[in-house]
Parts: C-alpha cells; sequence; structure tokens
C-alpha cells in the first residue's frame, strides 16, 4: 500500500508542476499579446510510463515534456517567398512613381506641348522670315525646350541616385541581418536540445530577422533543427549557413572574363562610359588583338539575343587596343595586351558598366548576382529576383536605364533632323568664321570610323554626297563666284571615309574660280579662307578673322546644299549642340546674334532673296516627319519626333501602372499568407483566458490530490496506535 501512496503523491506532484508550466506559459502568452512577432507557446504533455502492478498496469500521471511554440514552417516559407516578390514591386512601384511625375504631360507644360510650340513657331517664322520679334521668340521656345529636356535627364538621374542610395543601405543592412542571424544561430544551437529544450525567444527572434532579409532579397530557408539552419538566395548563393554568414557588396563598374579550358588569351578587357546594361562579349572569329581577324558579338540580356545593326544582322567588332578602341553603343571597349593576346572562337567576357550586386564568395571572388531582365521581360533565376534591393536594381537597369534611352534617343533625332536642315540654310549674316562644335578623338581617323567614339557622335550618319559653299563681297552681299556660265557655289564631293585631316587637305586643294576686279580667277579655297583644325574641330575663317586678306580681297562665306551630311556631323551652321537630353542646347552664337536663324537658303545664283523661307518652313515641317528611332537591340521604328516623346510617356505611364498592379497583387498573397500564420500563432486572448481556467482547475485538482495522498499517510500512520 506504500508504494500506491506514493504513487498518488507522486502523481499529484507532477500534475502540479505540468498545470504550473501551462499556467506560466499561458500567462507568457497573455503577456506578450501585442509584441510583434511573438509566436504562441503551449506545453506539450506527456504521460509517464505505466507499470505492471495489480490489478494491471497503473498510470504514473503526466509530465511537461517541452514548451512549443505554434509556427507553420510551410505558410513561413512561401511568405518568405512573396514577402520577396512584394518589396520588389514596392520598390519598383515607388520609384516609377516618381518618374511618372516628371514626364507628367496633364498641364501642357511638359516636353510634348513645348516641341510642339517649338515647331510652331519656325512655322511662325516662315511667314515672317526677316522679323526679329519672331526670330526672338523661336530662341525663346527652343531654350525652353532644351531646358526641359535636360530637366527630365536631371530628375531621372536623381531618381536613380535616390535608388542607387537606397540599395546601398539596403546592402549594408542584409549583410548586418545575415551576421545577427548566423549568431543566433550560435546561440540557438547551444539551448537547443531536441523534443525537450526549445530557445522559442530565440527562434522567434531568427525567423522575424529572416522576414527582414525576405524584404531585401529572395530567400529559401532550409531548417535541419536548432541552429542547423540554412538561408540561400534563389539563385543558389549561400546567406548563412548555420554559424557562418557570406556578404552581398554593392560595387562599381568592372569588367571579367569567363575562363574556360581552352581560353588563350590573358591580357584584360578596358572599357569607358556609363550604362544600366550588362554587355556580354563573345567572340566570333580567332585572332590576335588588333589583327582585324578577332571579332565579336555583344549581348546586352546575358545572351540570348544579339545587339543588331538597322537591317537586323548581328553586328560583329573588332578587337582592338587603346589606340583604337571600338564603340559599342554607350560604351568603348578595348583589351590591354598580354603574354598572350589571341582569342579564340567561343571566349567569353562580361563588362559591367554600372554599379552592381555582388555575393562575395569565400574563395573564387565576387559574383555578380544583379537582376537580369531576359528579352522577354522575365528575370533571369540564377540572379536577384526578390526583395527591395533586386526592386531598386532592376528600376536602375531597365527601367531608368529604358526611359533615358529613350529621351536621348528623342534628343539626338530632335538635333540631327533640326541641325540637318538648318546647316544648309542662310540666315541674315554671313560668316566671317565657324568652328564645328563637334570634335573629333583622332583627325587622322575615318569620320565613319567607329573607332572614333563618343567624342564624336555622328559619324555613323555620314554618306557618301557633296556640300557647297558660297563667297560673298562683304560691301555689297553679292557672290563672288557668279559669272554667266560659271558655277555660282562651290560643290565639294565628300567621301565618309576621310579623315578631318583628308577633309582640310581636299578644301584647301579645291580650285574656285571667282571675280576679282571683274576678271575671273581662278586659286584653291585654302588661299582665300582659312581651314583649318583647332582642338580637333573644322576652322573656317576668313581673311580678317584670320589675319591676313589673300589676294587683297577680304569674303564672307554661307553653306548650301548637303546631301553628304557633313554640316550637321561637324557642326557647322547648326542650330542645336548637343548628342543627347543631358547636354542639349540652343548654339550660343544663335542665341547671341539672332540673324544667324537660318530662314532662307542660298540659291544655285549664290543668293539669298529677301523673304526666302525655305529653311524656316522644312524646319517647321518636322513635326510631321516619319524618322527612324533604334532601340537598344538594334531594332528600329518609325515614328513622328511628338509620337515617338509620347511613346515615351506612354512607356512611363505603362510600367508604373504595371508596377502598382503587381504591388498590391503580391501585398494581397502575403498579406493572405501572413495572416494564416498568425491565425496560428497569433495570440487569442479569449483562447488563453479558457486555457487559464482549465490549467487553474487542473491545478486545484492536482493540489486537491496530494492533499488526499497526505490524508492516506496520516491514516496509515494513524494505524499504529
Amino acid at each position: 500500500m506504500a508504494t500506491g501512496v506514493n504513487s498518488v503523491l507522486n502523481i499529484g506532484k507532477g500534475a502540479l508542476f505540468a498545470s504550473q508550466a501551462a499556467i506560466q506559459t499561458v500567462g507568457n502568452n497573455i503577456a506578450n499579446v501585442n509584441t510583434e512577432g511573438y509566436s504562441r507557446q503551449a506545453v506539450r504533455f506527456e504521460t509517464w510510463p505505466e507499470i505492471d502492478y495489480f490489478p494491471g498496469q497503473m498510470g504514473q500521471g503526466v509530465k511537461a515534456a517541452e514548451v512549443m511554440r505554434y509556427f507553420d514552417k510551410f505558410v513561413e516559407r512561401n511568405y518568405l517567398q512573396k514577402n520577396g516578390d512584394y518589396t520588389r514591386w514596392t520598390a519598383m512601384s515607388s520609384n516609377m512613381g516618381h518618374v511618372e511625375t516628371i514626364f507628367n504631360e496633364s498641364s501642357g507644360l511638359g516636353v510634348g506641348g513645348i516641341l510642339n510650340t517649338f515647331f510652331s513657331s519656325w512655322e511662325k517664322l516662315s511667314q515672317f522670315p526677316d522679323d526679329p520679334a519672331g526670330r526672338q521668340a523661336l530662341i525663346s521656345n527652343s531654350q525652353t525646350l532644351a531646358e526641359a529636356i535636360k530637366a527630365e535627364n536631371t530628375a531621372l538621374r536623381k531618381a536613380e541616385e535616390t535608388a542607387q542610395s537606397m540599395v546601398r543601405e539596403e546592402v549594408t543592412r542584409a549583410n548586418q541581418l545575415m551576421e545577427a542571424i548566423a549568431n543566433l544561430n550560435v546561440q540557438i544551437e547551444i539551448h537547443y536540445v531536441q523534443n525537450k529544450n526549445n530557445p522559442n525567444s530565440l527562434l522567434d527572434e531568427r525567423d522575424a530577422l529572416t522576414r527582414e532579409l525576405s524584404g531585401l532579397i529572395d530567400v529559401d530557408v532550409i531548417d535541419r533543427g536548432g541552429g542547423k539552419y540554412i538561408i540561400t538566395s534563389h539563385g543558389g548563393c549561400t546567406l548563412v549557413d548555420g554559424r557562418e554568414s557570406f556578404a552581398l557588396s554593392y560595387d562599381g563598374p568592372m569588367a571579367f572574363q569567363t575562363k574556360s579550358a581552352a581560353t588563350t588569351f590573358d591580357g584584360e578587357l578596358k572599357f569607358s562610359g556609363q550604362d544600366g546594361y550588362e554587355y556580354h562579349l563573345e567572340f566570333t572569329s580567332a585572332g590576335a588583338l588588333g589583327s582585324g581577324s578577332a571579332k565579336f558579338k555583344v549581348s546586352l540580356d546575358g545572351g540570348r539575343t544579339w545587339v543588331t545593326d538597322a537591317n537586323g544582322n548581328v553586328m560583329e567588332f573588332e578587337a582592338n587596343d587603346k589606340n583604337k578602341p571600338v564603340k559599342v553603343k554607350d560604351l568603348e571597349i578595348w583589351f590591354e595586351p598580354g603574354s598572350n593576346s589571341s582569342f579564340i572562337v567561343g571566349d567569353r567576357f562580361t563588362v559591367v558598366p554600372k554599379n552592381a550586386l555582388y555575393w562575395i564568395q569565400p574563395t573564387n571572388g565576387p559574383l555578380l548576382i544583379s537582376p537580369m531582365e531576359q528579352a522577354e521581360g522575365a528575370l533571369s533565376k540564377l540572379r536577384a529576383t526578390g526583395g527591395a534591393i533586386a526592386g531598386n536594381l532592376v528600376f536602375l537597369d531597365y527601367q531608368a536605364a529604358k526611359i533615358r534611352d529613350q529621351l536621348d534617343e528623342f534628343s539626338k533625332n530632335l538635333i540631327w533632323e533640326v541641325n540637318r536642315v538648318h546647316s544648309q540654310g542662310a540666315g541674315l549674316d554671313r560668316f566671317t568664321q565657324t568652328l564645328g562644335d563637334y570634335r573629333v578623338r583622332d583627325t587622322s581617323y575615318s569620320l565613319n570610323s567607329p573607332y572614333i567614339g563618343q567624342d564624336f557622335p555622328w559619324g555613323e550618319r555620314l554618306q557618301a554626297g557633296s556640300f557647297s559653299i558660297a563667297l560673298f563681297d562683304p560691301l555689297t552681299g553679292e557672290s563672288v563666284l557668279t559669272d554667266p556660265g560659271m558655277q555660282n557655289a562651290l560643290t565639294i564631293n565628300f567621301d565618309p571615309s576621310w579623315s578631318l585631316d583628308d577633309l582640310v587637305r581636299e578644301l584647301r586643294d579645291t580650285d574656285v574660280t571667282w571675280m576679282n576686279a571683274g576678271v575671273a580667277t581662278v586659286s584653291k579655297l585654302g588661299s582665300l579662307l582659312n581651314i583649318d583644325i583647332s582642338d580637333n574641330r573644322l576652322l573656317m575663317e576668313t581673311g580678317s578673322s584670320a589675319g591676313y586678306a589673300p589676294s587683297g580681297q577680304v569674303f564672307s562665306f554661307g553653306f548650301g546644299d548637303d546631301s553628304a551630311g557633313l554640316l550637321a556631323a561637324l557642326g557647322v551652321n547648326t542650330y542645336f549642340k548637343g548628342d543627347a537630353s543631358h547636354n542639349i542646347n540652343v548654339n550660343e552664337q544663335i542665341v547671341q546674334n539672332i540673324n544667324l536663324i537660318n530662314a532662307g537658303r542660298i540659291n544655285g545664283g549664290g543668293e539669298l532673296n529677301n523673304g526666302d523661307n525655305l529653311t524656316a518652313r522644312e524646319i517647321g515641317a518636322l513635326v510631321e516627319k516619319n524618322l527612324v528611332f533604334t532601340d537598344w537591340t538594334g531594332r528600329s521604328y518609325t515614328r513622328t519626333l511628338p509620337n515617338y516623346y509620347s511613346s515615351i510617356v506612354s512607356s512611363v505611364g505603362s510600367m508604373a501602372a504595371n508596377a502598382n498592379f503587381n504591388q498590391k497583387a503580391t501585398q494581397a498573397a502575403a498579406q493572405q499568407l501572413k495572416d494564416r500564420q498568425e491565425e496560428i500563432s497569433g495570440v487569442n486572448l479569449d483562447e488563453e483566458m479558457s486555457s487559464l481556467i482549465r490549467f487553474q482547475s487542473s491545478y486545484k485538482a492536482a493540489a486537491k490530490l496530494i492533499t488526499t495522498a497526505d490524508e492516506m499517510f496520516q491514516t496509515l500512520l494513524g494505524l499504529k496506535n
């Protein structure tokens, strides 16, 4: 009987302790009802092993086996995925919301409305070509247009700078989180005993940090229990492995080679310029550096598509050294020789002309993991795809970069088309000096050479043709080339393969028949005008400007038809300066002297008649002219300038709307999973109060059981008496 009484006492004691643990756990739940990230806890009860006894197996009561938490790992894994998608689209929606305000045309004061005013000013000038008020109004509207375009570029740059600052902060925070999670894994491993001791507070803290990390970068979790907790990106980069944490970096432009067993080139790829795209180079023909036989093609989407020319043919570029860099889109690329400077077919290089996201590998150096948008618009699964970091980088590298490219393409066509017409026209004043606005890098290179680079943006638009020059008597304004039966304007044939040196020699050596005191005289043009190169730009000036007077005669001069596009390419007699949205300006010579606005044109007789409005009408008509615009892949589109700019505005609106829609959709999906987890792990006060009453009753019953066992002992002890 004593054994039985002891068993009852032990059963009561175990029940008392178990109920006490349950009451304490319920109290902890109630206390943390408003604690963010707290998971509801509960005591898991187990029965003590039964013993064989008379009249049969007898139970030995209950024990509190462990304090567990309510937390669904499957729901959480799905939530981390959706949370990463949500924060990515939130970042993109926020950024595109700012950009949408930049390209707001609803007020009529945007670039689209100003562009129409600009062309209307040319049409009004064509009605009164000599009117100073009309000329001044045109200058004012032109400057407004140029400033509006530059303002959009500046605002877009500022939006990009803000996004870059956010990425830097987010990468720093992600690294802090990964380190903190690894440190928690160490603490959890110390306290964790499977099915016995769960460090629930530490587990809650780790899950909260993992959630925050998923808001920065896409994550997958492998939980093997305790501190054996692994976090990877969707692309397979390990972020946390137990007690070890890795790191991300947001670094500047760099280039590297994809090594293979067959690779022989051991030099270095170099580049200049910046762009939002990655440039992937693949060699299509073998050869030595600079030989002309080693050529490569370029992809801007990881090798899925290749840059093409206007006809859709894949473009190939020569591998040259720094003396002859090749221009590819917005970059100049060249190779520094090594001990072996030969390439083989299949050699691959990557140029990252921007700040980019890297995973710091323990042994192999940084691995590029910036999001890569493929041709169909989807993100590569091998790169970062989720989180705010990915959202900001997608905005920077693809949305903002695409918009900026389109704005530059619009500006470039506006500048070229206006200058193309204006350079062939004439104003109210003749020239005594012209200095081209556009310089070449090397005066010995062909003007249409792809190696001149960004300093000379119009070489690819040059074509074989001719241009004309007229010489005038500065006192009478009459052409000195005028003579019955003779040419009245000097026509010079042009070959786009010429260098600037070649052009100057050709101009100097061209024979000119001119009227010298009523006598037809043949001279070299170089003896009548000073034709030279200044700062790698074409210089032409009369005798008075040059400080000499050939044959005692001083001329003024003007320009006529130019089928080659040479004058516009060199920036001679042009209206706009610059070649992109960040540097478009009205030529300062025209701003200072409105008589240099070309409303008319020199005719075949070398004359400019009063009231001639041919140039003004032709520039005004550009508003309806279909032009060819090219995107980053090399594909061409035909649009008018207003229509193309409208397509930019529409594209911005579409991207903003798409980001906003996806943000709301992913938010709903993430919230649904968060709510589901909250249903499981959240504290319900009504339920806890019910549990408290239940365990309080159990505690009282256990105490009563102990009292009963004590009375049984007293009865047994009283038998002696």
